[in-house]
């Protein structure tokens, strides 16, 4: 009966330490969850950034007459890129404001800010993932000289992959709109 009594005693000290070691750490490791997910909101803000100036710079060489970006594009088709690209990054700070409304709401509230942190983070992950693919595609694209059976190929491929990625994205989103009615 000693040994029984003893143990138990010893179980409800040891989840008592381990739950004031939890709730001791936990703005530690909170803080340093919301610096990588800044580090990783900037690095999407400076890939959307660089997405419209190069639109801007196709335009402009375009107005200045080079003969390959006119060749290659319209006018209405640059202004297209740019339309989409300034929509894009607006659309990426109205998905980080709504991680943000939801960080002040349920600061209190552990476990739906854990999974508000998990589903943003997720979505980072893999909207940086997609433009890493898009990046490596163009290079393949660019760095050998591929025949049309095979750019087919590897087209079919990537283009496969991008509508699974915008699932997942749309999957998190309305995860996030969920999470903040």
């Amino acid at each position: 009966m000693k040994i029984l009594l003893f143990s138990i005693i010893i179980v409800i000290l040891v989840y008592l330490l381990i739950k004031l070691c939890l709730y001791v750490y936990r703005p530690f490791f909170l803080s340093k969850t919301f610096t990588t997910i800044e580090q990783m909101y900037k690095r999407v803000q400076i890939a959307a950034e660089k997405d419209i100036s190069l639109a801007f710079e196709d335009l402009k060489e375009w107005r200045s007459g080079d003969r390959v970006v006119i060749g290659l594009y319209s006018e209405d088709e640059i202004m297209e890129r740019i339309n989409a690209a300034k929509a894009a990054k607006s659309h990426e700070e109205e998905v980080y404001d709504k991680f943000l409304r939801l960080k002040e709401r349920f600061i209190l509230n552990h476990d739906k800010l854990s999974e508000s942190i998990i589903v943003y983070q997720r979505y980072l992950n893999v909207r940086l993932q997609q433009r890493q693919m898009a990046a490596s595609a163009g290079a393949y694209a660019t760095a050998r000289a591929v025949s049309f059976d095979e750019a087919r190929a590897v087209s079919k491929e990537i283009m496969t992959a991008f509508k699974e990625i915008k699932i997942v994205l749309d999957e998190s989103e309305r995860k996030l709109d969920i999470l903040l009615t």
